[in-house]
């Protein structure tokens, strides 16, 4: 994927922002403080847009980003609060039926709500949101792997039960996922971590120390983390 930079500044789209266009090119030379009297000015103009122009910015700048790195080029705090945020709350409201700005809220802006936004955008969008479904997935293995990722030491830090969950619930979303090799990096993952509950659940009832010896004596797998890494 190209970085988000690049696209921008390559989209005709964009000369019919012109304070964000100067907002984008002094960023990418490096000139910050410039940049973002800019974009204060950017902001300024688009809140007294219509909901209409305010949707269809959000709109073409948010599908840039789904397909880009570097995303926070451009997400920096002034836009997320001072416009995006409050441009896909009023979709929400107008159009709640609509699983985009759930998604985009879910995919951009990290908080709190971040799985629910997901969440949303995959209940209503189904298996058209496979961003969204692959994001889920992704933060499910992330926290498989803050509560393994200490297991060399001896030192579980998550819950067994809720574990097994995530792993099961891991599997259903695996399901409806089209990419096939992403499909097959999520599996060998939950294979990956399946396997080290079962022996770490196999060791408590034996030992309370020495975990990586125990899986040598008893010719399990490592139990480090491995990574397998996918993309959507």
């Amino acid at each position: 994927m190209e970085p988000i930079e690049t696209k921008l500044l390559n989209s005709d789209r964009l000369n019919e922002y012109p304070l964000f266009k100067k907002f984008c090119m002094l960023k990418e030379k490096g000139l910050r403080r410039e940049s973002f009297k800019e974009l204060t000015l950017f902001i300024e103009e688009a809140n007294k847009w219509n909901d209409e122009d305010q949707m269809d910015f959000a709109l073409w700048l948010c599908t840039l980003l789904e397909d880009s790195d570097d995303v926070h080029f451009v997400l920096v705090h002034p836009l997320e609060e001072h416009l995006l945020k409050p441009i896909l709350s009023k979709w929400i409201e107008h159009f709640p039926s609509d699983s985009r700005p759930y998604r985009w809220h879910g995919l951009f802006f990290q908080s709190e709500e971040s799985r629910e936004y997901l969440q949303k955008a995959w209940e209503l969008g189904g298996s058209s949101e496979q961003l969204c479904l692959v994001k889920l997935i992704d933060l499910n293995i992330d926290s498989l792997w803050y509560s393994t990722h200490h297991l060399s030491e001896d030192l579980y830090l998550g819950d067994l039960q809720e574990d097994t969950n995530t792993i099961m619930e891991t599997y259903e979303l695996n399901a409806s996922v089209q990419d096939l090799q992403v499909k097959q990096n999520v599996k060998l993952e939950l294979q990956h971590y399946k396997e080290l509950l079962k022996n770490w659940t196999a060791f408590t009832k034996e030992r309370k120390e020495g975990f990586v010896q125990w899986c040598e004596e008893k010719g399990k797998n490592d139990p480090g983390v491995k990574a397998y890494y996918y993309e959507q």
